[in-house]
């Protein structure tokens, strides 16, 4: 990225957000929108891209791509690195393209584990480059609608699991029973969230289809009111990833929470009631990661010129 302007983007399903550096390298503008993926009509990625970005980009520019439109249904779809994963790989596995405006287009490829059962992750792979140090053991947590742990150590990313927490909370709450009994626009407090996580931590065993059904049975016996269902369910969802994640014996002394303020608050909360330390990384993650990454393909230029 040094010695011309660069444009970091995170693209994933429902979100486009993108990082404009100058050509020293300082971040001198931010854009956010709603247009993932999903809101593309026929294709027209490139037609979305100049309507979000347009003036920012010149032929001069180099953009990296992340997330999701580099998947099979987004604009270049590029192959997965396979876990142990490093940075070097996620940059060899990488896709070139022109803009129309001739401006440099690079497609990051996502991680894939084959073993013991297949998993996939597209964008989170760069932002756990750039939460970690090269030389870090850590255990990095993304929440979302499919929430990854994540086992970095030495520079690579060795194995990592999904837990479709956000999409199942969903579900639970607008497509059962349960929904049913939540009033129209309620708001529950943050102890109903705290009792549902505890229920989880107690009733781990059980799994998580016995745990969701309290929420009904504590309603009809007074012990949690209807404006707090939401809420409970909330905690018996991130309780259940939480009980998952330690199950995989990685035993971390801590974890590493990387994710939009709110929903890591949340995380740090259920964390600290399964006794588990936890950090929120900085909110600069995407970026941090694709600069380790950009800086990478400068020092092999450079070796290549010597």
């Amino acid at each position: 990225m040094a010695g011309r302007e660069a444009i970091i983007l995170d693209w994933g399903t429902t979100n486009f957000r993108a990082y404009r550096f100058d050509a020293g390298g300082v971040l001198v503008a931010e854009h956010r929108a709603a247009a993932g993926i999903l809101s593309i009509e026929k294709g027209r990625f490139e037609a979305s891209l100049d309507r979000e970005i347009g003036p920012w980009i010149t032929a001069g520019t180099e953009l990296f791509f992340s997330g999701m439109i580099t998947s099979r249904n987004g604009w270049v779809e590029t192959p997965y690195a396979e876990t142990p994963a490093s940075l070097e790989a996620l940059a060899t596995a990488s896709v070139s393209r022109r803009h129309a405006s001739g401006a440099s287009m690079r497609f990051l490829p996502g991680v894939a584990m084959r073993h013991p059962a297949p998993d996939v992750m597209r964008g989170e792979e760069i932002q756990v480059f750039g939460a970690c140090l090269p030389e870090e053991d850590a255990v990095v947590v993304l929440p979302g609608t499919h929430s990854k742990w994540v086992r970095h150590r030495e520079g690579r990313i060795e194995a990592f699991h999904t837990f479709m927490t956000g999409e199942v909370f969903a579900a639970l709450k607008g497509h059962t029973i349960l929904g049913r009994l939540l009033p129209e626009g309620a708001a529950g407090g943050p102890e109903a969230f705290a009792a549902g996580v505890r229920h989880m931590q107690h009733h781990a065993g059980a799994g998580l289809l016995h745990a969701a059904f309290s929420a009904r049975s504590k309603v009809l016996f007074n012990e949690l009111a209807p404006t707090d269902i939401g809420e409970y369910l909330s905690g018996i969802v991130i309780g259940a990833e939480i009980a998952g994640g330690l199950a995989l014996g990685w035993d971390p002394a801590a974890i590493r929470l990387v994710g939009e303020p709110a929903l890591a608050a949340r995380y740090a909360q259920a964390a600290r009631i399964f006794g588990l330390v936890s950090e929120i990384a900085p909110a600069d993650t995407t970026v941090r990661g694709v600069r380790r990454l950009a800086a990478l393909k400068e020092t092999a230029h450079d070796g290549r010129r010597s």
